[in-house]
């Protein structure tokens, strides 16, 4: 059996941002849709509070991408709420509106799915932003039905760029923090208390430069974000923390998503020194770690630093065994959204 790629052509120009039999939940620009069967119309869940210049200009593609005017997180709350990222801001969506969280130090933007939600139902996510200073950065948790998020750790100045990803062990019932970017600043540290005590499960160099990673019941996942050395995908042995390479990829892995089984690891097209070709490939894991490259496609001819990388998008929540939704940004199919299906 393969996994196949094909266009949905109801869901150009929107973003799958959940997927679960019965219920999607789907962006464009700074809305939010629900669908019970991805079939127009789709249904108005919210707008989210933006700038009306910002929201006048991102009516046209390239003004959206040069801006980052879009969503890049949506997670189904215990309470029903949705919790919300979107370009520098943070927020709860219940009853049909949006409200912004205080609490953020600063502006910032947080990766695809690089929050945790932990058993108790709290979210964590960490600080994206530029640092050239290397000032410190925060690690933030909200508690469902509160107004204002809180830092539960900090990073000294000096110590890392900024933070990749948070990610929750459902297998350990612990979270995993993922930093970066060069030498001694790529990290994976792990923590059991919610960062009260952090641990180092690596760090050093651009083999531990990550941007997500994968949880299953005896090991873990990871591809590389490396600009200077080969990119791979490694498997960590959570007892012992032995890792060994599974396969080499042709560009840096920034997300990745579990679906069943089968691992699903998407490089960027950033044309960084070590990408052998530049476009951003899904590359696929089978449950017997063969490892093989999907799909791909090239890099548009914008300027990928002022209008995005070639990226692959996938929802927070893709909740099937057998189909995978993801969509393109920065590719010469900007904008479009497909399926994997096994077949």
């Amino acid at each position: 059996m393969e996994w196949r790629v094909e266009e949905v052509p109801e869901l150009r120009g929107y973003t799958v941002e959940w997927a679960e039999d019965g219920d999607y939940i789907l962006s464009k620009q700074n809305k939010l849709y629900r669908s019970t069967s991805l079939k127009k119309p789709f249904e108005p869940l919210a707008v989210i509070d933006a700038p009306s210049w910002k929201a006048a200009a991102s009516n046209f593609r390239l003004a959206q991408r040069l801006l980052r005017f879009m969503v890049t997180n949506v997670i189904k709350l215990a309470n029903g709420d949705l919790f919300v990222t979107f370009d520098k801001t943070v927020g709860i969506i219940g009853d049909g509106r949006f409200r912004e969280l205080s609490g953020l130090s600063r502006p910032c933007r947080v990766l695809r799915s690089a929050c945790a939600v932990d058993r108790s139902g709290d979210t964590y996510f960490g600080e994206y932003l530029a640092n050239d200073e290397r000032g410190e950065i925060r690690v933030y948790r909200y508690k469902p039905g509160g107004d204002r998020l809180e830092v539960v750790y900090t990073f000294p100045p000096g110590s890392i760029r900024h933070v990749h990803g948070i990610y929750l062990d459902e297998f350990t019932d612990s979270i995993i923090c993922l930093t970066g970017d060069q030498g001694s600043e790529c990290r994976m540290l792990r923590t059991a208390d919610a960062f009260r005590t952090v641990e180092v499960i690596g760090e050093g160099d651009e083999t531990w430069r990550a941007v997500s990673a994968l949880f299953c019941e005896d090991k873990f996942f990871y591809g590389t974000d490396a600009e200077f050395r080969s990119n791979q995908i490694y498997e960590v042995d959570r007892g012992n923390l032995d890792r060994k390479t599974i396969g080499e990829v042709t560009g840096t892995v920034f997300y990745s998503i579990r679906v069943g089984d089968d691992l699903f690891f998407a490089t960027t097209a950033e044309n960084a020194p070590s990408q052998k070709e530049n476009v951003a490939a899904l590359w696929h894991i089978d449950p017997s770690g063969n490892s093989r490259e999907v799909v791909k496609f090239k890099k548009d001819r914008w300027n990928g630093t002022l209008f995005m990388f070639g990226m692959i998008h996938f929802p927070y929540a893709n909740k099937f065994d057998d189909t995978l939704f993801f969509s393109v940004v920065g590719v010469k199919e900007d904008n479009r959204t497909f399926a994997a299906r096994l077949s």
